[in-house]
């Protein structure tokens, strides 16, 4: 039998956030925080999260933000499914914590992707 694609999930609830990024690896390639944790599962998957910091003001801002990381990550989801041993079950969380001095709607699709780019390559460099 073919090894299956390990599913990808949306990690939620506020504990869950709270455990990944206290006990998980944290990789930094500003603008983007990812916290990475990984165990052992009967099945292999992805869980991803994503937040923006509140120094970012307004709701709106967060949520292209967060949207933007979202769309960045699918163009390179690829990139992390390949690593991803047999039997594992990985938690990421990605966190926007960039320059608040540079306003948010002036962020560009091109620099998430480029900042989760090298995360990967430092997640799977460890």
């Amino acid at each position: 039998m073919p090894p299956t694609q390990p599913s990808i999930e949306i990690l939620s609830g506020f504990g869950t956030f709270t455990r990944v990024i206290t006990r998980g690896k944290r990789y930094e390639k500003q603008p983007i925080k990812a916290f990475v944790l990984s165990s052992l599962s009967k099945r292999t998957s992805l869980h991803v999260g994503y937040t923006v910091t509140k120094k970012i003001r307004t709701a709106a801002h967060r949520n292209r933000l967060k949207r933007l990381m979202r769309e960045a990550f699918l163009a390179k989801k690829t990139d992390f499914i390949r690593q991803i041993s047999s039997g594992t079950l990985v938690e990421i969380v990605f966190m926007y914590n960039g320059n608040t001095e540079i306003a948010p709607t002036m962020v560009r699709f091109s620099s998430i992707v480029q900042a989760l780019s090298a995360i990967c390559s430092l997640i799977y460099a460890d």
